[in-house]
């Protein structure tokens, strides 16, 4: 009924294979409730105090960063005939479901010292343990789905679009929900108990389909045997071409003992050699803190600036869905002028819609800002989807070491580091302007830093990143450094990229 999929290396990926992958963005959505939500439970549902409680997830990193390496080893070190990455979709479905759960619910008999140690035990099961799983594994998968540039491309695309999907479903539909099953208050036990079962099974759901739908075809250590019909070809075949397939799976082995015979001290010095990879890591440091601190601050701007918890859903969903059409917008851009560039204009853009409250809190300026930082990020989220598997590439031309899961597993690192960081402002500005969140009328300090974190902030961060943008210029090297790649000259083999650049030049390339 289906046509049989090409697992060539480089092979172009298929609709089942982009479909796979876009509902394995779902494996983010409980991170995505953790980020945007997880601080104002603890602040209108449980009062703990929001100095404290940023403390223990900032403390918490030192071990996010740890497991990060440690699961980007475990992918690497993977031997399943499903892959390295793709079998870890399924087997964190029920520890995942388990540990958000025990996130948001409090034993009532705990007060004191006793709520903030069970806060610093449940967040890192999720966080440290769960989410780490979950991310290094998805974000691998786009290394490991086909070398063909063109499609990883593509899957970079689908990657944003499929998390701006999700983010929707959770930013403009979760207090909402919360708000039902509260019984017309959105700050309740039951009401946030009731909403997280909802996406649990969304979550479940999508982790399952992305498991079923997509395929490995680099470093798949225990490939499906071969078929009847597969067995009659080969032996048919000529034996220049038998041998030629010996010859390749030969080498294939080969390259992946080598993969993971790579001692963890020589990955890491790869990667902090590769100048691209520490570029690409800051600026999405700061992009990805946009994304995530953006739904958490929007509903403290949302109530208490401009007086109406249900904007909060209107400006989330503004964001997101404008996001997709600046990433539609955004795609013939990046092809012509190049990711760097493309990125450049997005931050530019992002600035000026995050600028714009500043001047008129007028509802519906308000949101066309939002609207305008919405293009901007879809400006930024088009080629942020690919950016990391390009520097990757740049860093085995450079040092000859494949080190696909620990790139990916310091990634995830820096996307949680990013939404914690989120978190840990969020809380401690709100606790320097004397936020309180049992008061109906907040003091003039408090809605000062709701703004600082609203307006000024985000548009800073934005402006940091243009300045650091101005220093990435891979686009132009990429698509000769494939081909060095392939030929085999990477690491004490390959040859100056002056030498390269003169060569194409000479050949008019």
């Amino acid at each position: 009924m289906f046509k049989k999929r090409d697992m060539a290396p480089d092979a172009k990926l298929t609709g089942l294979d982009y479909l796979g992958y876009f509902f394995g963005a779902g494996t983010n959505i409980l991170n995505l409730i953790v980020s945007a939500f997880l601080l104002i439970y603890y602040s209108n549902v449980l009062y703990l105090g929001l100095t404290e409680v940023g403390t223990v997830m900032a403390v918490s990193k030192v071990f996010d960063g740890v497991s990060d390496l440690i699961m980007g080893r475990i992918i690497d070190k993977t031997k399943s005939k499903y892959g390295k990455a793709r079998p870890w979709y399924a087997r964190m479905i029920i520890p995942t479901t388990v540990c958000v759960l025990l996130l948001f619910w409090m034993p009532a008999g705990f007060k004191g010292m006793m709520q903030y140690v069970y806060v610093f035990v449940t967040y890192n099961l999720v966080s440290t343990v769960c989410y780490t799983a979950n991310a290094v594994a998805h974000a691998s998968m786009i290394g490991f789905m086909t070398m063909n540039t063109k499609s990883r491309g593509m899957v970079g695309v689908m990657s944003m679009a499929s998390n701006t999907v999700f983010t929707i479903l959770v930013t403009n539909f979760f207090m909402k929900i919360c708000r039902f099953f509260g019984g017309g208050d959105a700050y309740t036990q039951k009401g946030f108990t009731c909403t997280l079962i909802c996406y649990i099974v969304l979550y479940a759901v999508s982790a399952s389909l992305a498991f079923l739908l997509t395929r490995e075809r680099i470093n798949n250590v225990m490939p499906a045997q071969e078929t009847e019909e597969e067995k009659e070809s080969e032996e048919e075949a000529p034996s220049g071409i038998i041998e030629e397939k010996l010859a390749e799976e030969k080498h294939r082995k080969e390259a992946e003992k080598a993969e993971a015979d790579v001692p963890i001290k020589v990955a890491l010095l790869s990667l902090v050699q590769n100048k691209y990879w520490i570029l690409c890591n800051v600026m999405c440091l700061g992009f990805y803190f946009l994304m995530s601190f953006a739904s958490s601050a929007t509903v403290y701007f949302a109530q208490y600036i401009m007086n109406d918890l249900d904007l909060q859903g209107t400006l989330s969903s503004t964001l997101y869905i404008v996001l997709l059409f600046g990433l539609v917008a955004a795609l013939p851009v990046m092809m012509k002028i190049g990711k760097g560039n493309t990125m450049r204009i997005g931050l530019i853009i992002s600035a000026i819609g995050y600028f714009i409250p500043q001047l008129t809190l007028q509802k519906s300026a308000v949101v066309g800002a939002m609207a305008i930082v919405g293009i901007g990020f879809g400006f930024i989220a088009a080629p942020a989807g690919s950016f990391l598997q390009d520097t990757l590439t740049f860093g085995q031309w450079r040092s000859g070491v494949s080190a696909i899961g620990m790139g990916n597993a310091v990634f995830s690192f820096v996307n949680k580091l990013s939404s914690a960081l989120g978190i840990v402002v969020l809380g401690w500005v709100l606790d320097l302007g004397k936020f309180d969140a049992k008061l109906s009328v907040q003091p003039a300090s408090a809605l000062s830093a709701i703004k600082f974190l609203y307006i000024w902030l985000p548009a800073l961060i934005c402006v940091i990143c243009v300045f650091l943008s101005a220093f990435y210029d891979l686009d132009k090297k990429l698509p000769f450094l494939e081909k060095e790649i392939t030929a085999g000259r990477i690491g004490t083999k390959k040859r100056d990229w002056k030498t390269i650049k003169e060569e194409n030049a000479a050949s008019g390339k």
